[in-house]
């Protein structure tokens, strides 16, 4: 077989290593597609998945050379980063189909509670995406609303507590009562939820007076 052949071969398998992986990972931020990491997610898939490419096709082409140089060693030796890489590969992928089945478990309306209680703080590398689904779906368990209201730090989380009609009255109260850079948007928040509007009842404006009823 001649080098030329050797090169060939092994650029089309490294391109079929990397490019998988660049291709199913590069998707991945169409899942979350308000989120800003999406970006950084990209280019950082581009630079490992070119990475896998450049060390793929090295190793395959060593181990190409020195199979065929009879030189059986060392073209097993070569065989082990390479086997090493598209292991690695194939594990990310997989954790990658397990972070997209995490996201769609934990918006969907019908998923398990026992699920969606096993998902909160899940990572999925895109922030709190996870808690913010799950604190927006309406079959969340009460309790696990009640935790998700703990983390204060995650206000896309609270926010999403604000807005879902299962959330406790007594958290909705309180989120009606914090007082920080994030009240205006916790109050938008609020205003969309209809069970707030029910424990609070019609702002005085919105009570015809005696007057306008006659």
């Amino acid at each position: 077989m001649k080098n030329r052949t050797r090169i060939i071969m092994a650029l089309l398998v490294g391109l079929l290593i990397g490019g998988s992986r660049f291709l199913y990972e590069s998707s991945m931020p169409s899942l979350v597609p308000h989120d800003a990491q999406g970006g950084i997610w990209v280019v950082f898939s581009s630079v490992v998945s070119g990475g896998t490419v450049l060390l793929v096709s090295l190793f395959c082409f060593l181990a190409l050379r020195f199979f065929g140089m009879q030189m059986r060693l060392w073209g097993s030796v070569c065989l082990l980063p390479l086997i090493f890489i598209v292991g690695w590969t194939a594990n990310t992928m997989i954790h990658l189909t397990q972070i997209r089945h995490a996201l769609v478990d934990a918006a969907n309306p019908t998923t398990e509670p026992d699920r969606l209680r096993g998902l909160v703080g899940y990572e999925t590398g895109f922030g709190y995406e996870i808690d913010n689904r799950i604190a927006s779906n309406p079959n969340t368990p009460v309790d696990v609303l009640r935790s998700l209201y703990g983390k204060s730090d995650q206000v896309g989380t609270v926010m999403c507590l604000a807005r879902n009609p299962k959330t406790p009255d007594d958290i909705l109260l309180k989120l009606a009562s914090r007082d920080d850079n994030w009240k205006e948007w916790i109050q938008k928040s609020l205003a969309a939820n209809p069970r707030y509007k029910e424990i609070t009842g019609p702002k005085p404006s919105a009570v015809p007076s005696e007057a306008a009823s006659r």
